[in-house]
């Protein structure tokens, strides 16, 4: 399919620089940014009035858990999952999981999310879900002990097998954290990582609690337990990592480990917050997450970009800029992701990932300063095109052939049915 979007403003994240061009687009790709004479176009989109940009990239998920938004009390991490979480999730089917998927992901794109980055179990459901509505994601299973027989390891290597070399989905291991496995249970892993080229998906430091049971037990901190293990010889992204000494920031630098900042999960959770501007003047790869709509409640990549800037201003060693923020939330993800070579800019030859943002209304009047007024005055409602791999996958704030009424209620039944089994 050709794509033409006219007379557009064009933020590419290349650089901080915007333009008013046309976009062209060509199958999944970026044809040419600027102005052709010719070109047949089997879709015309009038840009004016919009921001376009790369589709955002949430680079730390749990889709299916969207089950469990505002499900318990606000409390801690380990008393919401021990008390809350983990015992409904020991009931979930895999019919659960690809609805609970499905609507998350609807979430993602109607607030400008084109990418995911999703940790969970019956992880064919949630590619499913991904592959239906047409998102791009890196899925990777979670990995915990005990896991008789490797079982899970098994089923994240067929997962992997299946779907190895598919345009829209990448497969990784996704060992939970450092309290849910061990030494020996990471060094398989790894292995396993290593002898078929899968990237790793990890929590790390996200409490403090986290980190002194992890002193108590390894006499280490839990960087070095996971550098020990081998674990970062991978392609690796690590969520939270609030509780990072200077020397758990050399290891991260060394290995390449980029750190996904989910400053809204962080706080609904009382878990701290992460001084971002302490990792990236290190020269550490950060980039922006929602966790899962149950820790957050939303899946809204917007609010994640204006309150990692807002409480930056308080809680770390200099305030972020709107451009480190977009970064974060594009291009650094998909650096995260080790798909930067196709994602994450507005570049001709990359895949058509963008989203168009309405600033032709009231809250963006007057835009005075278009990366202040994406970051802290768009809407979700602004989103109104989103383009996937060079499919219209939203158009003009609509999904096409999706019933959203019906999934609602059939999560809200599944919800109910499942607290009664």
């Amino acid at each position: 399919m050709k794509i033409l979007i006219k007379n557009t403003k064009l933020l590419s994240m290349e650089d901080e620089n915007i333009t008013t061009t046309n976009i062209y687009i060509k199958d999944d790709k970026i044809y040419k940014i600027g102005y052709l004479d010719d070109f047949p176009a089997d879709k015309i989109i009038d840009g004016e009035g919009y921001i376009t940009m790369p589709g955002l990239i949430n680079s730390h998920t749990h889709v299916a858990m969207t089950l469990f938004r505002n499900y318990g009390p606000e409390t801690d991490l380990m008393t919401w999952l021990n008390d809350y979480i983990w015992p409904l999730e020991d009931k979930l089917v895999a019919n659960d999981v690809y609805n609970a998927s499905k609507l998350a992901i609807l979430e993602m794109i109607k607030s400008g999310t084109s990418t995911f980055a999703d940790m969970y179990f019956f992880c064919e459901e949630t590619v499913n879900a991904a592959l239906d509505v047409g998102m791009r994601a890196q899925i990777s299973r979670g990995l915990s002990i005990p896991d008789l027989g490797f079982e899970k390891i098994r089923e994240n290597l067929e997962l992997a097998n299946k779907y190895r070399g598919n345009n829209l989905i990448d497969i990784g291991f996704g060992p939970h954290a450092i309290y849910t496995t061990d030494i020996d249970y990471l060094k398989k892993v790894s292995d396993y990582a290593q002898k078929y080229d899968l990237p790793i998906h990890i929590h790390l430091s996200e409490t403090k609690t986290e980190n002194d049971q992890c002193y108590e037990k390894y006499k280490m901190s839990p960087t070095k337990v996971f550098e020990k293990s081998g674990i970062f010889k991978n392609k690796t992204i690590a969520a939270h990592g609030i509780y990072l000494s200077d020397d758990d920031l050399d290891i991260i630098k060394e290995n390449n480990v980029s750190i996904v900042h989910n400053p809204n999960s962080n706080l609904k959770l009382s878990s701290g917050f992460l001084d971002v501007s302490r990792l990236i003047d290190k020269g550490i790869n950060v980039c922006l997450g929602t966790d899962s709509a149950s820790s957050n409640n939303k899946l809204s990549m917007l609010r994640e970009i204006e309150n990692a800037i807002l409480v930056s201003k308080l809680f770390s060693s200099r305030p972020l800029s709107c451009f480190e923020i977009l970064k974060m939330a594009t291009i650094n993800g998909a650096c995260a992701l080790g798909i930067d070579d196709k994602v994450g800019l507005v570049k001709e030859g990359y895949n058509a990932d963008l989203i168009m943002i309405d600033i032709n209304n009231i809250n963006h009047s007057p835009t005075n300063e278009i990366l202040s007024s994406i970051c802290f005055s768009t809407y979700e409602s602004d989103i109104k095109n989103v383009i996937i791999n060079g499919n219209i996958v939203y158009e003009n704030g609509e999904f096409l052939n999706i019933d959203e009424k019906e999934l609602v209620n059939n999560i809200d039944y599944t919800f109910c049915d499942l607290r009664n089994r």
